[in-house]
């Protein structure tokens, strides 16, 4: 039965024939392709040229899948060329207008495939278009378009013209309170293989009623278009988790000591109201001949203060950093974003939970023996073990809250959060920053730089920013290492290591986070479209940014609220990037890739390079 969440749904046709229209069935009914045609050719086209179901160019192309590296538009060195009034851009419009191609955009770039990111980018001109017959002369087209590059000296330009189906999803449904769009398998059998592949369409629970049937229609006759009626489409009511955690949540023992651990609980300083996750180090080298520099790592959301309790010049000071990120040397640096581990939200939760324990009365039993030994009378060897046993819980259960009280309780009483209702003065630390004796054990550190809510370009499109960096005291300075919930899958894992690149599609991943902990799932090779994206300060970024996800098989989830920030890794411990955010109902979590991470630190601060700490 669906969810009463599901405003609209089209199962996929059960039967097999749900190839393009142009494949052609074999005598024994099987649909065959060779190097991307349906001609089944295993012979290619002279001079590296290719002709694709879905592509056609050359003379040397990326390999699929790949990716598209844009220039910037202000610094691009063929902008005056690609004027709609040059000459040159007027020759190309006529010749795919001549080829009857439907068009959408045309520019020049790099092209790169995903899976081997470490190669050289082809400098590419590439058409986006719309292929609605196998018959569409795309191949002579893109050689006439590479001859008249030629006559204009731009040899260094192959020639592709490709068509991407998610974008012209996302042109043609209104999407006016959608939240994502993506393409899994999905469904609720034990093995994920063997559910269907399904368009996902989230919404915001929020949105005013109106029917989605026609957006669901759309949807199934652009797929029948392509005559994949082997896709099925659900549009669901849901939302985007990012950042914090309000809900409670348990710390393991062993949360309450000087070395931070990677994945537990980390919580604006003082701060009752919620909690995230803590990812790990990564060093940054700020010129070429500096020494490397250790700092904490986790989301930007996670690290900002309920700005209603601030006083207005610190809500305002802490906004204007929303749209551009909090560079190198910010007043905001000196100690108004604080954070400390674990959560103090976390803390009152066990703190509550050891007191609880300790005022509960006691077995009636117990009490007898209790008096008995009083009397100093004999007892059973039994009973006088499990009286023990009790007295020594009860100690030990002391003793823990006795320790987790110390670690939270500052040496400025005025400002201690286990004793006081009010909220922790952020101010606390701004000019006595160099003082650490006024900071409990917890204090794990200030703010040392930040995304903002931004967007940033990334393979040619846009992705979101969301990371902070977080000098850390040298007493509580660790390792990457991955034994803060014990051993994963049985073994122990070896400290973080760098991953450069795109993992394979469906690689097994891990990550440790403060709501789930140890979780385990599978990187998905497609981008899932995120829309209407909140900016912080009330509006949102209405062009769409394409992540990166982990899926997981039904009924559990990567991660839950309170776990951005957690590091993305593999079996051998390669990190391979940072969870920023989640969605419980097509259960996957999006994730910013290390390398883009990395990038877009290094545009904030000037680092001349940054790393997984060593």
């Amino acid at each position: 039965m669906l969810s009463s969440t599901t405003v609209a749904f089209a199962s996929p046709v059960a039967h097999t024939d749900n190839a393009p229209q142009w494949f052609r069935p074999s005598n024994d009914g099987r649909l065959r392709s060779s190097r991307g045609s349906s001609e089944d050719n295993d012979e290619g086209l002279s001079d590296g040229w290719i002709d694709q179901d879905l592509r056609a160019g050359g003379p040397i192309l990326a390999h699929t899948p790949s990716v598209t590296i844009y220039y910037p538009i202000a610094n691009s060195p063929h902008r005056e060329i690609m004027d709609p009034r040059s000459e040159l851009c007027r020759s190309i419009q006529t010749a795919l207008d001549e080829a009857n191609i439907r068009i959408k955009t045309f520019d020049f770039c790099y092209r790169r495939c995903k899976s081997f990111p470490e190669g050289d980018p082809i400098p590419t001109f590439l058409v986006d278009a719309t292929r609605e017959s196998i018959e569409d002369k795309w191949l002579p087209a893109s050689q006439t378009i590479y001859k008249l590059l030629q006559n204009y000296d731009l040899t260094m330009f192959n020639v592709e013209i490709c068509d991407d189906l998610l974008s012209e999803i996302l042109n043609n449904i209104n999407c006016t309170n959608v939240l994502t769009v993506e393409c899994f398998r999905f469904g609720h059998n034990n093995d994920p293989e063997t559910d269907p592949t399904t368009i996902i369409v989230t919404v915001e629970q929020t949105s005013p009623f109106r029917s989605w049937r026609g957006s669901r229609e759309k949807i199934i006759s652009i797929l029948d278009s392509y005559n994949l009626q082997h896709v099925g489409i659900q549009i669901t009511w849901g939302l985007v988790h990012r950042g914090r955690d309000s809900l409670d949540r348990s710390l393991p023992d062993s949360s309450w000591q000087a070395p931070l651990q990677v994945g537990l609980s980390l919580g604006v300083y003082g701060s009752k109201y919620s909690s995230s996750t803590f990812g790990g180090w990564i060093e940054i080298k700020q010129e070429a001949e500096s020494e490397w520099q250790k700092v904490g790592l986790t989301c930007f959301r996670c690290v900002i203060p309920i700005l209603d309790d601030l006083e207005q010049d610190d809500k305002t000071a802490i906004l204007e950093t929303f749209p551009t990120g909090i560079p190198l040397g910010s007043p905001i640096t000196k100690g108004l974003l604080k954070v400390e581990q674990p959560s103090l939200k976390d803390t009152m939760l066990v703190i509550e939970d050891i007191a609880t324990a300790l005022s509960r009365p006691p077995d009636s039993r117990l009490t007898a023996v209790k008096e008995v030994i009083e009397e100093d009378c004999e007892v059973s060897p039994r009973s006088r073990q499990r009286y023990e046993k009790a007295i020594a819980k009860f100690a030990t259960l002391s003793a823990l809250k006795s320790k987790i009280e110390d670690f939270h309780k500052p040496c400025s009483q005025c400002n201690d959060p286990l004793s006081s209702s009010l909220p922790i003065n952020p101010r606390l630390g701004t000019t006595l920053e160099a003082n650490m004796d006024v900071y409990s054990q917890s204090y794990a550190g200030r703010v040392r730089a930040g995304s903002g809510y931004r967007q940033f370009e990334a393979e040619g499109v846009l992705i979101q920013a969301d990371w902070a960096l977080i000098d850390v005291p040298e007493s509580r300075h660790s390792e990457n290492e991955l034994s803060t919930y014990g051993m994963i899958d049985h073994t122990d894992f070896t400290p973080l290591q760098p991953f450069v690149g795109i993992p394979a599609t469906s690689t097994a991943l891990y990550k440790l986070g403060r709501s789930t902990e140890i979780t385990r799932g599978s990187f998905s090779g497609l981008k899932s479209a995120h829309l209407n994206i909140p900016d912080g300060r009330g509006g949102i970024h209405k062009v769409p940014t394409f992540e990166y996800s982990v899926t997981s098989p039904s009924p559990y989830l990567f991660s839950d609220p309170g776990d951005s920030g957690a590091l993305v890794f593999d079996y051998d411990s390669n990190c391979i990037g940072m969870i920023f955010a989640g969605n419980p109902i097509s259960r996957v979590s999006y994730i910013t890739l290390l390398p883009d991470l990395f990038n877009d630190i290094r545009t904030i601060t000037g680092a001349f390079d940054v790393r997984i700490a060593e």
